[in-house]
C-alpha cells in the first residue's frame, strides 16, 4: 500500500511539472528576447551615438576583411 501511494505521488507532482514546464519553458523564451532586444538597442545607441563616422567606416572594414578572410 505504501508503494502505491508513493508511486501515486511521483505521479502527481511529475504531472504537476509536466504542465508547468510550457510556462518555464515560454518565461524563459521571453527573457532571453528582451535580453536580446536591450543589448541590440544598447550597441545602436553605441554605435550611432559614440562612435565617430570614421570609427565606424573602420569598422565596417574590419567586418568586410574578416569576412573576405573566411
Amino acid at each position: 500500500m505504501k508503494k502505491v501511494l508513493f508511486y501515486l505521488v511521483i505521479a502527481i507532482a511529475l504531472f504537476g511539472l509536466i504542465m508547468n514546464l510550457d510556462v518555464f519553458i515560454f518565461g524563459f523564451i521571453r527573457m532571453i528576447i528582451s535580453f536580446a532586444i536591450f543589448a541590440l538597442i544598447i550597441y545602436l545607441v553605441y554605435y550611432f551615438f559614440f562612435l565617430t563616422p570614421d570609427q565606424r567606416k573602420y569598422k565596417k572594414a574590419v567586418r568586410k576583411n574578416k569576412k573576405k578572410n573566411r
